[in-house]
């Protein structure tokens, strides 16, 4: 099996979010291996962030892989909850992530569901709302078909949330 994405998230429904978004640049899923959240231990938040240390320190050594990072701001600003995975790189002793890095951060501000809500209607959203979650996992497919093809064609319109341009930024830096 040759792993060529390291995914790191806080959810399932940001699994497939992210897996479906991959598939446009032609990963499969066996290219794409997501590191299992335990389950009832501690927030997904907190369990991204702790295993951030790691999973950089690992993939550095990898050839022709990336690690891809989502996780939620909550309240805070994606600028914070960046820093803070930096904060643990540094208590853990591994090296900040650099721009030579292959590591892709994303980081939905408050949640991956604000993005949902926009994708649906491309009206400005309010990030700091907490939006309802999706009623399955799968039902994020064709919204991931509709961000790819915005990040892709560098067509977000100027309603899309500043965390979402953000992430498609990050996007570019995955080559194939």
């Amino acid at each position: 099996m040759s792993v060529r994405i390291v995914l790191l998230c806080e959810d399932s429904q940001t699994e497939s979010f992210v897996r479906r978004f991959l598939s446009h640049r032609n990963f499969r899923n066996r290219d794409i291996l997501t590191k299992p959240l335990p389950h009832g231990k501690q927030s997904g938040e907190q369990w991204v962030r702790t295993q951030f240390p790691n999973e950089l320190k690992a993939i550095r050594a990898r050839q022709q892989a990336y690690l891809f990072v989502v996780v939620d701001a909550d309240m805070r600003t994606t600028e914070n909850t960046v820093a803070w995975l930096d904060a643990e790189c540094a208590n853990r002793q591994v090296a900040p992530r650099s721009s030579d890095d292959p590591v892709i951060v994303a980081v939905p501000k408050r949640n991956i569901e604000t993005w949902f809500e926009f994708l649906k209607t491309e009206a400005e959203v309010n990030e700091d709302r907490e939006y309802p979650r999706l009623r399955r996992a799968r039902d994020c497919r064709p919204l991931a078909d509709k961000l790819f093809r915005m990040c892709q064609e560098e067509q977000l319109p100027p309603s899309a949330p500043p965390s979402l341009v953000a992430a498609c930024a990050q996007y570019r830096l995955l080559k194939r």
